[in-house]
């Protein structure tokens, strides 16, 4: 029997090769990282003195230095002291319990809110001293220097993603105090708080003086730009420090989880997450290629942030000693060994990793679960139906409901292209074809009429001509109101999804328009219907080419929709008053109401109602048919003169 023993060190996985995005260093970062790492040090007097090595060791100076190299000398300091704050926010949360995380969150966001002055608060479980703590000073001092020259969109980013880390951090407290490890979801949702991250994305917009617009902030590729970054940077510090971590039985770490609910051994977690760090750079690479355009005042403002966020994927990889003091040859064991922490082999035995209780408690428990399900994904089917970019995100398990029903979808999307892909212009010609079609079936059957009417064409009765022909316009005015329903519905599935933002009654009304613009057509002529769509239609495209530009919507091939669709539209009247056989089309209806009485007249009734007194009587041998009903008072006259002939 092979006997089993624990690992003591891993094969760090190449980090480095994927990135080839330049390396560049502040010039003046040496001088402003002295100068950050002093003021922190300077303002906390009650730390020991192995934590005032580790603080100076973090180099947190030296990575601000990579990650905001354009900027001026004054900025990067500011920048920097909010880089050594949070490496020491994040040092000293990591031992705290929930309820002093709370007590964190409270002075640190007070500080924020009221940059000018302590205000206490005193409500009931939130009161804070009289004399502010000393996290809340720093806070305070750093704040006030960056709000001089940050714009209000910034600054309210940083507030809002900084609110969310110390929530994230409590989200870990509790796990933590209730001595659980989190499944996979649930450790990344918190994972990309807890790396503080977000906060860092608003100083890049901070460090080079531009506030983007909220439109172009929610704009979906800006979002992923930014989870790619955040990916990258979390991920690879989960590999850095794993073994610090679980050397003090931290699992806050994607390889602990991986190891512990995947199955994974320590060598292939650590491959697992060096391969998502490889996805994560080859992502943030792709969608960088399909931004959009937002006019030449935007543009390059936005070309300066997504810089930031490249600097943020090679910054971090600089940071450590091992790439920077002496380059570590890959693939090559850790001289160091592992100690591995005995409660690593913790499992779980419980759906909810933070109350440890079951999924659903109760009936009615359950039934709310269910109801969350099913909303979850009613927003999945929403997102895909609105055409919003589908991004494989590598983190989400195969297993999970989200997966199936996307992946299900997109293999529908695949097979059916309905003008979703801004890069893929046939899509579009596809979806217009058919109404393509309906219009030149109207332009010949007009044609056919016209004909017809005229004695030209003596195969086809003008009165069957002129009913296909109405048949046909009556195709094309219903197959318009579809079309218009249709792109109309579009803004929904983009509200629904939260595409750009949630804009609320504004998109909703803007996707119902159409809908109860284009069904009332239908109770109009076909030429007058065929009219007011087409203005509908052009109406449309003037709203979405609007509301495109503010980020409401994706950049998909629809112009050509409009186009075509336009198109059909001109060429039916026209080719219809031009071949038709009357000058203006709207007389049709009485053209074929003359028709069919004259042809009631010619052709005898064969069924039907006929009120008065009748009388049955032979047909005669000349007709197809043995008798002949009709009114007495009509064939007395006739009866009379017979008679009196003979």
């Amino acid at each position: 029997m092979v006997a089993t023993t624990k690992p003591t060190s891993f094969v760090l996985p190449d980090l480095v090769s994927h990135c080839t995005f330049p390396l560049i260093y502040h010039p003046n970062g040496d001088a402003i990282a002295q100068q950050s790492v002093d003021w922190l040090d300077s303002n906390c007097p009650d730390l020991s003195p192995k934590g005032r090595r580790a603080l100076r060791g973090l180099q947190a100076g030296e990575l601000t230095a990579f990650c905001y190299n354009t900027t001026t000398s004054e900025r990067l300091r500011v920048v920097s002291d909010f880089m050594n704050y949070l490496f020491h926010l994040d040092n000293i949360s990591d031992g705290m319990m929930t309820r002093e995380t709370d007590v964190l969150s409270d002075v640190v966001m007070n500080a924020l809110w009221f940059s000018e002055r302590y205000m206490p608060t005193t409500a009931p479980s939130k009161e804070q001293p009289a004399d502010e703590l000393n996290p809340g000073k720093l806070a305070r001092d750093f704040w006030a220097r960056c709000i001089v020259d940050a714009g209000p969109g910034a600054q309210a980013r940083f507030k809002e993603t900084l609110e969310l880390f110390f929530e994230a951090v409590n989200i870990q407290a509790k796990a933590r105090d209730a001595g659980v490890i989190p499944d996979l979801e649930s450790y990344i949702d918190v994972r990309r708080d807890t790396s503080g991250c977000k906060p860092c994305w608003a100083l890049i917009e901070y460090a080079l003086d531009i506030d983007l617009p909220d439109f172009v902030v929610e704009h979906p590729i800006i979002e992923e730009l930014n989870r790619w970054t955040n990916d990258l940077v979390t991920w690879s510090n989960d590999i850095f420090s794993y073994n610090v971590e679980q050397s003090r039985g931290d699992t806050h770490n994607m390889i602990v989880i991986l190891m512990n609910y995947h199955g994974h051994t320590l060598q292939s977690a650590v491959d697992y997450v060096g391969n998502l760090c490889a996805q994560s750079i080859a992502g943030f690479i792709r969608d960088r290629e399909q931004l959009p355009s937002w006019g030449p005042e935007i543009d390059p403002m936005v070309e300066q942030y997504v810089d930031g966020l490249q600097n943020w994927i090679v910054g971090p990889l600089t940071r450590t000693s091992l790439f920077r003091v002496s380059p570590l040859a890959f693939h090559k064991q850790l001289a160091r060994p592992i100690l591995l922490n005995s409660t690593l082999l913790h499992k779980r035995t419980v759906a909810s990793s933070v109350s440890n209780r079951p999924a659903s408690q109760t009936l009615e428990h359950a039934a709310t679960n269910i109801k969350e399900e099913v909303g979850n994904s009613a927003s999945d089917l929403a997102k895909i139906i609105a055409g919003s970019n589908i991004r494989d995100d590598p983190l989400v398990p195969e297993g999970s409901t989200s997966f199936v029903i996307q992946n299900t979808l997109r293999l529908w999307m695949s097979a059916h292209p309905i003008g979703l892909a801004r890069h893929n212009q046939n899509h579009s010609f596809q979806s217009g074809l058919p109404y393509m079609g309906a219009s030149a079936v109207t332009v010949y059957l007009a044609h056919s009429a016209g004909m017809a009417a005229s004695g030209l064409d003596t195969t086809l009765d003008p009165g069957v001509a002129l009913t296909l022909l109405d048949q046909a316009l009556n195709v094309q005015v219903t197959y318009g109101a579809v079309m218009l329903s249709f792109l109309g519905a579009l803004h929904w599935g983009m509200e629904f999804a939260g595409y750009g933002g949630h804009k609320g009654y504004r998109r909703l009304c803007l996707g119902a328009a159409p809908v109860l613009f284009a069904w009332p057509t239908l109770a109009v002529q076909p030429m007058i219907a065929l009219v007011w769509q087409w203005l509908g239609f052009t109406a449309l495209w003037y709203a979405d080419a609007r509301v495109t530009a503010l980020g409401w919507i994706s950049e998909i091939a629809r112009d050509c929709l409009f186009i075509r669709a336009g198109a059909s539209i001109i060429g039916s009247l026209a080719g219809t008053s031009y071949y038709g056989p009357v000058a203006g089309h709207g007389f049709l209806s009485r053209d074929l109401d003359y028709l069919r009485e004259e042809r009631k007249k010619l052709l005898p009734q064969r069924s039907g109602y006929i009120p008065g007194d009748v009388e049955v009587a032979p047909a005669g041998e000349s007709v197809d048919h043995y008798v002949r009903i009709h009114h007495k008072q009509h064939d007395q006259p006739q009866k009379i003169e017979t008679a009196s002939e003979e």
